[in-house]
């Protein structure tokens, strides 16, 4: 309500004993909607600071201002060392302007997101602070001023329809025009003209109002919690103050809530593959079984370069076909069956266990979301930032890291936090990948358990690999990969570098990491 008609009568009838006879000593602008005016005699100073957001436009009168030395910009230059004449305030208008000597003035239009602040000379426009806004390109001043009838009879005649008599009331006033019964059908002319009489008598008074529990200036008394002002000026520094305080504290909260549904998100993301994949391979026929009939059946002679043998299934009481690798016996099949088997239990072993894991972080993030939610103190929430920032740093290592089917993997950054991957950070049946030939990030896939890591996470990772090294432009990279205690660091050599004992190769395209 601070570009309201009554309050700028108020604030430009204030201004004029603060500005006139004061000379301007720069207008420059160091945001895009920001404007800020300094003026000085030999008495003191005073600067109009001119916040012209679409969503939160504002002025305020600080005692001082440091101008930055980069990122400012001069504007209406014209008016340098200029006195001002006065401060004329237009009539049933939200607009004011500063008249300065040499027949220049200054326009403050006032229209909530189409605020402008516009010079002119001679009545001419020279040039506009916003110069979007495509209709001030017309503007004339003397169409600004607008004498409007506001006798009783006028008011009768338009049928006590106050917004053809009093365009500048707004939802404010309505509102409290509505809960004095003007707009009952049954209220006699008299009495609506008594509650109007008793409206602008509280408009024009010099009380102003702020209330406590949010930024908002009014001009008549409310019910709820406020302070009271006599000057639109300090009014206006302390709307600016608790505007931008409860700005500040609203941004910082919906960039913790952002975080934190992000976290949620990927979290319940992770839960829910990892569940379906581990529903799948539950579901799935388990190689345990697949071998034990390929043991019942050693005693059959078979082509050694079939793939497929179709077998008797004593679990389901019916005939089953059962790949076979060439070239290999049914118990070596068997045996490769097995292997598979006990692998398959340590990765049912790593999902359920990394399923858990996640389940108990989604627990802490919702804790944190409600947390952040109920917090309405801006101290409060800073505090509160500043501790988790410093709890999520001491539990992140220092390195890239990422998670691929329920693999943990750690990318280093540069070469001395390659070294501190490979030699203090990985274990001994960690993998360890590296683009082939050429500078990148050395990479571990984490294999606490010791097991056959599946050629697809190998592969996936090898891409990533390849992705964060010299080649990641290459259509295809060879990746060497191999246990980590294969891995050695020769003394007195370069950082990240290293030699390895065994290794093998796969050929990928580099992808980075979805």
């Amino acid at each position: 309500m601070q570009f309201n008609y009554y309050f700028l009568k108020a604030l430009s009838k204030e201004l004029d004993g603060h500005l006139t006879g004061k000379t301007i000593d720069s207008i420059f602008s160091q945001n895009k909607d920001e404007l800020i005016m300094c003026f000085s005699d030999r008495k003191s100073e005073f600067y109009i600071k001119a916040n012209l957001e679409s969503q939160s436009s504002l002025l305020s009168f600080p005692p001082s201002f440091a101008r930055a030395r980069k990122n400012s910009v001069d504007l209406f230059n014209e008016l340098s060392g200029h006195t001002v004449v006065k401060i004329r305030q237009f009539e049933n208008e939200r607009s004011f302007s500063i008249q300065f000597e040499n027949d220049f003035e200054l326009l403050f239009k006032l229209h909530g997101r189409h605020s402008n602040v516009i010079l002119f000379q001679s009545n001419e426009l020279l040039s506009l602070f916003k110069n979007n806004i495509e209709k001030d390109q017309q503007l004339k001043l003397d169409d600004l001023n607008r004498p409007i009838d506001q006798s009783k009879e006028a008011i009768k005649k338009a049928n006590f329809d106050l917004f053809q008599v009093y365009p500048t009331f707004d939802k404010h006033i309505k509102n409290h025009l509505k809960a004095k019964g003007f707009y009952e059908e049954n209220q006699p002319s008299a009495s609506k003209l008594d509650v109007l009489e008793s409206l602008l008598t509280e408009l024009n008074d010099s009380n102003f109002y702020l209330l406590k529990e949010t930024p908002e200036l009014r001009l008549i008394k409310p019910e709820e919690e406020h302070n009271l002002f006599n000057s639109p000026v300090e009014i206006s520094n302390q709307l600016a103050r608790s505007f931008f305080t409860n700005q500040g504290f609203a941004q910082l909260k919906n960039k913790l809530l952002t975080q934190v549904n992000k976290e949620i998100k990927k979290c319940e993301s992770y839960i829910s593959q990892n569940k379906n994949k581990l529903t799948e391979i539950e579901n799935r026929r388990g190689y345990d079984e697949l071998a034990n009939i390929l043991m019942a059946n050693l005693h059959l002679k078979i082509d050694p370069s079939k793939k497929e043998i179709e077998l008797f299934d004593f679990y389901a009481n019916e005939q089953i076909k059962i790949k076979l690798k060439p070239n290999l016996s049914l118990q070596h099949n068997a045996e490769n069956l097995y292997r598979k088997a006990k692998n398959q239990s340590k990765e049912v072993e790593v999902l359920k266990k990394n399923i858990h894991s996640k389940e108990r972080a989604l627990e802490q993030l919702i804790e944190r979301k409600n947390a952040i939610s109920t917090i309405e103190d801006s101290k409060e929430l800073k505090t509160f930032e500043k501790s988790n920032t410093k709890s999520s740093t001491k539990e992140q290592p220092p390195f890239i890291e990422f998670e691929i089917d329920g693999f943990q993997v750690f990318a280093g950054k540069n070469a001395k936090n390659n070294d501190l991957l490979t030699q203090k950070f990985a274990r001994k049946d960690d993998l360890w990948l590296h683009a082939r030939d050429v500078s990148g990030s050395h990479v571990i896939i984490r294999n606490p358990n010791g097991m056959k890591i599946p050629i697809r996470v190998i592969k996936q990772v090898a891409q990533i690999a390849a992705w964060h090294s010299k080649r990641k432009s290459d259509t295809l990279c060879p990746v060497i990969y191999t246990q980590k205690k294969y891995v050695r660091k020769p003394k007195g050599s370069l950082p990240g570098q290293v030699i390895l004992s065994k290794e093998e190769v796969i050929l990928v395209e580099p992808k980075r990491n979805q």
